[in-house]
């Protein structure tokens, strides 16, 4: 048998994980200042809520579902970095048609394009990650690269802060194919430092070792083999493999997907919070973007060292289970977090909202570490594409829309929007909770089982 390639070296491993955090970064700065920009959409635009939800999420949801899964059959075959490069220029064409957009219409195609990002961007980063360092280095790796994600929203949050104080209320400028609002130029603005991230993993970053246990995928029918060839057909048989493998492995497989689905309503919650607080306290987006950027720079990061702290503590104690316990006790510590809506003053909100912000470092950290330690290398593109898709399409289209629906056409008032988000949300967490506390013996025994099989 050859001997398995070495691991990369350290400086190798987190510059590369630098570059990726970048990626993740600046994919946030856009995703994230769209609620604050909501208000001055859809009055500019002329919308009603149910549509502005489907530029919150169902443009960015349709992109996933019909390039991020995709896509994947490419990841774990093509060079990755090429892959990212190219899904980062995408999403930056994206952006900058957001700020050119006359109409609805427009708007959307334009948020379909920006949907790239994260479809080509996550699955990418967590495969590349997932070869660069070693399992019991895995939850430490993860909440790094988790740090683009807090990064830039509170990025986005702080500079957007910033750009809505410069933009938001001016007046609008007269061009040839209309007119362009403060919240366009700031769309505009956000996405020019994308550019310089695409440069530089295609200069700066080797492609990783695919890294491959052996006997790992030897219960599929030929030892799961992905299938050769390109076309509709290889890629419908490759999903196949990566469906039968998880069909096999569903005790692993189905809590870390359903707690997924079920968590994934609170970020309709995210989605309409700028929206809320206006609505209800009467705060406005440039006063909560940089209370909630600077909330988030601090409070998320406290997460992230505290999911990777007991993660640590956990395999020093031999528990092969350490990332799902994690996340069982993220989603628990999450609970309190879903009745900040109801709060009778916006600061009793937002102070019990940053419990959530901290359960978001937590749980995010665990339940991606979790993921990629149980998913074959050879599978990893596909089902973590999988994975995310279930997270844009529930959280980012489904979810807000559920929000808006509720508001719209059963409240028939858009001053009751907490009760909109609220009841979403206190379904989903407790139910969210139960699956991932059903998996965690399964998993563990897993783990057991992948690390027999290195030995």
């Amino acid at each position: 048998m050859r001997a398995p390639d070495p691991w990369p070296s350290a400086r190798v491993a987190y510059y590369t994980l630098f570059v990726l955090v970048l990626c993740l970064t600046s994919n946030q700065l856009d995703i994230n200042i769209v609620p604050y920009l909501a208000a001055s959409i859809k009055a500019d635009l002329h919308l009603s809520d149910t549509q502005l939800s489907l530029l919150l999420g169902a443009s960015f949801g349709l992109f996933y579902t019909l390039v991020g899964l995709p896509s994947a059959y490419f990841i774990d075959r093509l060079s990755r970095r090429w892959i990212l490069a190219l899904g980062i220029a995408t999403w930056n064409i994206g952006t900058a048609l957001c700020g050119l957009a006359q109409n609805f219409a427009q708007l959307f195609a334009a948020r379909f394009l920006v949907g790239a990002g994260e479809g080509v961007n996550g699955p990418t980063s967590y495969s590349m990650t997932a070869d660069l360092f070693p399992r019991e280095r895995m939850p430490r790796a993860i909440a790094y690269l988790q740090l683009g994600s807090v990064a830039g929203p509170a990025l986005a949050l702080l500079f957007g802060a910033f750009l809505l104080h410069m933009f938001l209320g001016m007046r609008p400028i007269a061009v040839p194919f209309g007119l362009i609002h403060g919240w366009q130029l700031i769309f505009i603005l956000i996405g020019a430092p994308s550019v310089l991230v695409a440069a530089l993993i295609l200069t700066t970053v080797p492609e990783p070792v695919r890294r491959v246990i052996p006997s790992q995928m030897a219960q599929l029918a030929g030892g799961g083999a992905l299938v050769t060839g390109s076309g509709l057909i290889s890629w419908l048989r490759d999903y196949a493999v990566a469906l039968r493998y998880m069909r096999l492995h569903w005790s692993v497989f189905a809590p870390l997907f359903g707690s997924l689905f079920a968590g994934a309503f609170s970020i309709g919650a995210v989605s309409w919070t700028p929206i809320f607080y206006h609505r209800t306290y009467g705060w406005g987006p440039a006063r909560l973007a940089g209370l909630t950027g600077a909330a988030q720079l601090i409070v998320v990061p406290l997460g992230l060292v505290a999911s990777v702290m007991l993660a640590e503590y956990f395999s020093r104690e031999r528990r092969n289970d350490s990332a799902m316990r994690v996340y069982v006790i993220a989603r628990l510590l999450a609970l309190p977090s879903i009745f900040s809506v109801l709060m009778p003053n916006p600061w009793l909100a937002f102070g019990l909202g940053t419990i959530g912000y901290f359960t978001i470092g937590m749980a995010g950290t665990a339940q991606n570490a979790a993921l990629q330690i149980v998913t074959p290398t050879e599978l990893r593109g596909k089902i973590t594409a999988l994975y995310l898709f279930i997270y844009a399409v529930v959280g980012f289209a489904l979810a807000p829309l559920v929000n808006a629906l509720i508001t719209d056409y059963v409240l028939h008032n858009e001053a009751l929007i907490r009760w909109g988000i609220f009841w979403p949300t206190v379904i989903g967490g407790p139910l969210s909770l139960l699956i991932a506390w059903l998996g965690v013996r399964p998993y563990g025994r897993e783990v057991a089982r992948l690390e027999a099989l290195e030995a």
